[in-house]
């Protein structure tokens, strides 16, 4: 029986609540929602589940789930691979992807509510939310992770939310001895009360994955989201890759975060490798050009950039299509990057491409559309441009940022984290 329950019987035995009150307070359900995740993380028996009651839940929408989808293509399922298996997984979004071990990261949370809302906040309810994330792939959330040996894969720890966007920032507890690349393995709990560091529960009949004292099974207030996600640490976290065209050549460029156990990369053209670049590996951030000679102009080449890890896995980071040109390198299209870095403390940069010379408008807006700060405001020449934003007298959060020049217009978001 829940505590709040429990706390109206005892008030009923005083005469100081009324049986009227008391069925005010109690949410029946006709639905259950379950989680994604199978094998050994729990699902089926003892799986903490969540009665439908129409009071709060993640993201826009819910649906009910007797038990777990089955997972059938490459084992993975989420926003950054393939389309969630179930269309209402849709209440996290997850900053800064690919992830690197031991560092701090940050996930957007979205909590809608129903039509019982208000009366479930009356009677005295709150929303708690609990994650947990798989660090070391090992079939359980148990475990302390990293290289510290204190953090641990309890990553959201029974804290109070509101309806909205909730915004979490903590240290990722993926084991950074991995071989790479790695599946983000995430479970997420919306609930009517705090449940502890086990509060995920177990699947107590599979030997390989026993029971665990203090397990919270099911609860009426809203919803678990698991989230099974690809290649969501990789030995090389790139930033940008591109190519641009010139006269009987092509100059590429890329910028990289980190590296881990990478040797080198391969420049690939039309499917052929046409260079060898040394890696960085261990290092931080770091530009890297090349210029492909050979290219003909009015040719349209496809290039891939392919990292070589130091065991010879290969992977593809990124893919440009160019054509080289007489008199190339000039813009031929109005753009508004995504500003970098992404989330940013308190500085980044936005680059944004014009067509044609004239006057330009960049402004920041926050969530409910107040401008907070001007950035152009004033004619500029055609061309690549980039300028800074500086936040530091501004909040966290999500921002907006808009371009309007020559009737082009285009907007992106950005998250301040400090």
């Amino acid at each position: 029986m829940k505590k709040s329950l429990i706390v109206l019987v005892l008030l009923m035995a005083l005469g100081t609540v009324t049986p009227l009150v008391m069925a005010q307070c109690v949410f029946p359900y006709t639905q259950v929602d379950m989680g994604n995740l199978n094998e050994c993380y729990p699902t089926k028996t003892n799986n903490p589940g969540h009665g439908l009651s129409g009071i709060a839940w993640l993201g826009p929408c819910i649906t009910g789930e007797t038990q777990p989808p089955v997972v059938t293509e490459r084992d993975c399922f989420g926003e950054r691979d393939l389309p969630p298996l179930d269309a209402c997984t849709d209440g996290v979004a997850f900053f800064g992807i690919p992830w690197q071990p031991c560092t701090q990261v940050t996930v957007a949370v979205l909590v809608s509510v129903g039509p019982n809302y208000s009366r479930y906040v009356q009677c005295g309810g709150h929303l708690y939310l609990d994650a947990w994330q798989d660090g070391n792939l090992n079939g359980n959330f148990d475990d302390n992770a990293c290289t510290d040996g204190i953090t641990n894969e309890w990553i959201i720890q029974d804290q109070i939310v509101t309806p909205g966007l909730n915004l979490f920032s903590f240290k990722n507890p993926f084991d950074p001895n991995l071989a790479r690349p790695v599946q983000g393995m995430f479970r997420f709990r919306l609930l009517s009360h705090p449940v502890g560091r086990y509060g995920y529960g177990m699947n107590v009949t599979d030997p390989h994955c026993p029971a665990v004292l203090g397990n919270d099974s099911l609860d009426f207030l809203g919803e678990v989201e698991d989230y099974n996600l690809c290649d969501f640490m990789l030995f090389v976290d790139l930033v940008s890759f591109q190519g641009t065209p010139s006269d009987n050549a092509v100059d590429l460029s890329w910028v990289t975060a980190s590296e881990t156990q990478n040797d080198h990369f391969e420049i690939m053209r039309d499917g052929a490798s046409i260079a060898r670049i040394a890696g960085n590996n261990g290092g931080t951030q770091r530009t890297y050009t090349y210029s492909d000679p050979t290219a003909i102009n009015g040719v349209n080449y496809h290039y891939s950039l392919v990292a070589v890890d130091v065991n010879g896995a290969r992977r593809e980071l990124g893919t440009a299509a160019v054509t080289p040109m007489a008199g190339a390198g000039k813009v031929t299209e109005y753009n508004l990057a995504q500003n970098y870095p992404n989330p940013f403390n308190p500085t980044t940069s936005i680059r944004f491409d014009l067509v044609t010379s004239g006057f330009v408008s960049l402004k920041v807006y926050n969530m409910v559309g107040q401008e907070v700060a001007t950035l152009v405001n004033g004619n500029m020449e055609l061309g690549h441009h980039s300028v800074s934003f500086d936040a530091t007298n501004l909040p966290s959060g999500l921002y907006l940022y808009r371009i309007e020049a020559n009737g082009y217009a285009a907007t992106r978001k950005m998250l301040l984290l400090k």
